[in-house]
């Protein structure tokens, strides 16, 4: 069958769902060298993963369970609530990036790889908060997750 014959086709839907399980991930570069060749960054998972499916369930979780409560509810009309809201979704966007950051790639310590570890990734993306767009930005490429 051709490329065209295959387009044609169609995608057979029951292995689309065979694969579900199949764990995808997308490399995010994060250090280039001088010629913009990745040099090291992170290993993500997509929204369909159970790693973020898991964290943003707890998220969603938690604020329900915050808007419920009077006393812990935020006043977005004032000054403080909206600064209180936008660190709270800071913080929401770092829970995120992190859990879906599986692995990482091209670090070393002593001139040995390493894996970061979630402190250290922490770290990096409270240092370097650009790092942290990046693989959010990745994460939104639902494309890349996808594929059949």
């Amino acid at each position: 069958m051709n490329q065209a014959q295959k387009i044609q086709a169609g995608i057979d839907f029951d292995s689309i769902l065979a694969g579900a399980d199949k764990r995808v991930t997308v490399r995010v570069p994060v250090l280039f060298d001088e010629d913009g060749e990745p040099k090291a960054g992170f290993v993500i998972v997509g929204k369909n993963s159970p790693e973020f499916r898991q964290e943003n369930h707890a998220i969603r979780s938690e604020g329900y369970q915050r808007s419920a409560k009077r006393t812990t509810a935020i006043d977005t009309k004032t000054e403080e609530g909206a600064s209180q809201l936008v660190h709270l979704v800071d913080v929401n966007q770092a829970r995120i990036a992190l859990a879906v950051a599986v692995e990482t790639f091209g670090f070393t310590s002593e001139g040995k790889d390493i894996q970061l570890s979630a402190s250290q990734k922490a770290a990096a993306f409270e240092k370097y908060p650009t790092w942290q767009d990046l693989v959010i930005a990745a994460l939104e490429k639902d494309a890349d997750f996808l594929k059949v």
